[in-house]
């Protein structure tokens, strides 16, 4: 079997579980959307201890790049996520579609240090279950067909991923027209796939990109929690997750990735 073949069959595997579960939604409820994070990495672990078998658990984590922490990529992961959320938002403020509310500080402020620091870790845990597969075991066995052709096939697909339970539950991104909601959000997914796939290569491991995914969503979280819209569809469409300002941030950081990354280096390891 092809690197290329593995990474389709994963994918099969991937989307039938997302399937399964959004088909059992209404019996898992809520939890549907956190039992979903972990598919992808189910399926590279049957992919590497059923299906496509490439050696044992040492070799494993080093397939899958665990193995090494890429710390040089850390600040990256954490400052992208965060600085295009903020611009987001504090456009949408300049712009007098929201309002920012300043939040009740309890504690001092090493406390919520502390706090934030926590979430980032709980956050990174369950980003892991994703990017484990995205781009531990996917994205590595697609390189062969180019680089950016395979961070671009890498992120659509993983949007596409999210859909059986998009379209199916109220447990995700149920506001707005469907018509509208999900192009943007696989042109989020789409662009996101070019900044963890660069932060994969780069770093040659996984634990950066679980650390900007985590950075993204707390970002988006937080940014959630101090601001006040006259619609929630301004959100949606405008200043959200995957809304047109975080879609324009994303490809601006393409665009720079593109220009100054020296791709040829990158390879499999």
């Amino acid at each position: 079997m092809t690197d290329t073949n593995r990474a389709f069959v994963f994918y099969a595997i991937t989307l039938a579980l997302a399937l399964g579960i959004a088909m059992s939604a209404s019996i898992i409820g809520e939890a549907s959307t956190v039992v979903t994070m972990f598919t992808p990495a189910i399926a590279a672990l049957i992919m590497l201890t059923i299906v496509a078998p490439e050696g044992g658990i040492r070799t494993a984590a080093s397939l899958l790049c665990l193995n090494r922490a890429g710390l040089k990529a850390w600040p990256v992961a954490v400052a992208a996520p965060t600085a295009i959320h903020l611009a987001g938002f504090a456009m949408l403020a300049l712009t007098g579609l929201a309002t920012f509310a300043a939040p009740q500080m309890t504690g001092s402020p090493a406390i919520a240090v502390a706090k934030i620091t926590v979430g980032l870790f709980i956050g990174t845990s369950f980003a892991l279950a994703e990017e484990v597969g995205w781009r531990g075991y996917m994205l590595p066995r697609l390189l062969s067909l180019g680089v950016w052709p395979a961070m671009l096939i890498v992120g659509f697909l993983h949007g596409v991923w999210h859909l059986p339970l998009m379209l199916t539950t109220d447990y995700y991104h149920s506001a707005g027209n469907p018509l509208l909601v999900v192009p943007l959000f696989l042109a989020t997914l789409t662009l996101v796939g070019t900044f963890y796939g660069f932060l994969r290569l780069w770093s040659k491991s996984v634990w950066p990109v679980a650390i900007a995914h985590a950075a993204a969503n707390m970002a988006w979280d937080v940014m959630s929690d101090i601001t006040q819209t006259k619609s929630a569809l301004v959100t949606e469409y405008v200043g959200g997750e995957s809304g047109l300002i975080v879609i324009a941030g994303l490809l601006i950081f393409s665009a720079i990735i593109y220009l100054k990354w020296d791709f040829n280096k990158s390879d499999r390891a």
